[in-house]
């Protein structure tokens, strides 16, 4: 049985056993690259569902929405469990809320380019699944012209990256794509739309943009699964996942933590240790 068949059946058979109330999953888009999230709540809806490399954006920025409902189940490939497992560490979700058909991947593609962020993927299988649909998959071999260029940005004096990033952010038009499909930004009211106080400006001046983008990342350190939706999102091409993967990088090397691997494991920054060094402080 292909994939899409298989998870077609599965879908039917939870939802027609009541296990689940719905199916969070993607469909085909017609005219479209990328594939649209579905909702498959009947057997109609079930019949619809696909899962391939074009499906592009994280399904579990919809699970929120869900909350309210009994159960429901949503087809996860690695970096959807990570973000599951981010959201069930912050208590936003119960784990026996969700049930996880797992799927192993082998990338997303846009118009037939492979997201850099699946080029340096190490976790293609779900760290967390009620089932898996399909056998598991290898984790490929990390990209070496991203890992190069990553490591050239990291040999720059701190001015010179300071202008590269500033003439990228100095693109953005404050759409918030970004953040809008980031699953594991959920705040009811995000830091930019605040008004009493009002904490960044409004425009899309570099000095609005940059304190936008550093809060956002500083905000995402230790949470980020490094799924490359928000880059994938982006209309002005800006490469977020560089200022991601740095952060990530770090979060790693100074607490030893990555991000949604472990759901036994607090968030990096939750945790409190005696003997923490603290270097950031001066």
């Amino acid at each position: 049985m292909n994939p899409d068949d298989l998870l077609r059946s599965r879908a039917k058979e939870l939802l027609n056993s009541k296990q689940v109330r719905v199916v969070l999953g993607w469909t085909a888009s017609p005219g479209s690259p990328v594939s649209t999230p579905l909702f498959a709540r009947t057997e109609e809806d079930a019949d619809r569902l696909k899962v391939d490399e074009t499906c592009s954006l994280n399904l579990a920025n919809y699970l929120l929405r869900f909350k309210d409902e009994e159960r429901v189940a949503i087809v996860a490939r690695g970096c959807e469990s990570r973000s599951i497992v981010v959201l069930i560490q912050e208590n936003q979700l119960r784990r026996e809320q969700v049930y996880i058909l797992g799927k192993g991947c082998t990338g997303v593609f846009v118009q037939g380019v492979k997201s850099p962020s699946c080029a340096q993927c190490r976790y293609p299988n779900p760290v967390i699944y009620d089932e898996m649909l399909g056998d598991p998959v290898e984790p490929a071999e990390p990209d070496p012209a991203l890992t190069q260029a990553d490591a050239e940005f990291d040999r720059l004096s701190q001015n010179e990256r300071w202008e590269i990033v500033s003439a990228d952010i100095s693109r953005c038009i404050r759409c918030y794509a970004c953040r809008q499909v980031c699953p594991n930004c959920y705040c009811p009211v995000c830091f930019v739309d605040a008004s009493n106080p009002q904490l960044v400006g409004k425009t899309h001046n570099l000095s609005d943009n940059m304190l936008f983008h550093i809060i956002r990342a500083l905000h995402m350190a230790g949470r980020c699964v490094e799924c490359g939706a928000c880059h994938r999102a982006c209309p002005m091409g800006i490469d977020l996942m560089r200022f991601n993967r740095r952060v990530c990088r770090i979060v790693q090397e100074k607490f030893n933590a990555v991000s949604g691997v472990d759901l036994n494991y607090p968030p990096a920054l939750t945790r409190f240790a005696p003997d923490d060094p603290q270097e950031f402080i001066k």
